[in-house]
């Protein structure tokens, strides 16, 4: 499925200023187009909004998964074979199936929400947490767009992010970046919003980049 367009605007709110430094909260709305309609029984997973242990966050690190939204047909496949891997003594097969299985109990079932009047346009929305690195006052926001199971068309496909980070946050330019799909970096530009003391941080990129925020108190 061929993207023309995915617009992503994130709000980081600084919620760990009030509640002892546990964690911040994300919402997160994307503006999908598409080059065709997208079949009514496709679905994502996206996080619930529930708050996930740091050890769990941890695992989903070392067995290399992510909390972005998940193609429901997709999100648990090559699992089935859990079993086959323990007695195979295969560890690394054991710890990706888990983690899989893990990743779906703090995912929800979304549906695609169709904009009236506007052919192949949706919006899909969620909200989770965040949580300081190291317990210290930094913290690190990731996404990775296209979602799952979507691809930038290749004649003109865009991506473009854009964050507004918690109020105070100081953004590290050393750590804060777009990878592409061959490892180069993407440069991110920074806006200060004196008048509320936040700042805004946008990327715009052609194919698969992932991005990073890193920012501190």
């Amino acid at each position: 499925m061929n993207i023309r367009l995915q617009d992503v605007s994130v709000v980081i709110n600084g919620t760990s200023r009030y509640n002892g430094n546990l964690y911040d909260t994300v919402h997160v709305e994307t503006l999908l187009v598409m080059d065709e309609p997208i079949p009514a029984e496709e679905t994502w997973y996206v996080p619930n909004g529930s708050s996930v242990p740091p050890e769990v966050l941890n695992f989903f690190k070392i067995a290399g998964i992510d909390m972005n939204p998940k193609k429901a047909s997709t999100i648990l496949q090559g699992t089935e074979d859990i079993r086959e891997q323990a007695e195979g003594e295969n560890l690394q097969g054991v710890i990706e199936d888990a983690a899989r299985y893990m990743m779906r109990a703090v995912l929800k079932k979304t549906p695609l929400t169709a904009i009236s009047g506007s052919p192949n346009t949706y919006l899909l929305s969620y909200d989770y947490k965040i949580y300081p690195i190291n317990n210290g006052t930094d913290y690190e926001f990731n996404i990775r767009v296209p979602f799952d199971g979507l691809t930038v068309a290749g004649n003109g496909g865009r991506v473009q992010l854009t964050i507004i980070t918690p109020i105070g946050a100081q953004i590290d330019t050393s750590l804060t970046k777009g990878v592409d799909e061959n490892g180069q970096e993407i440069s991110e530009l920074v806006s200060p919003v004196p008048n509320v003391n936040r700042q805004i941080v946008s990327f715009a990129y052609q194919i698969d980049p992932d991005f990073i925020v890193r920012y501190r108190y």
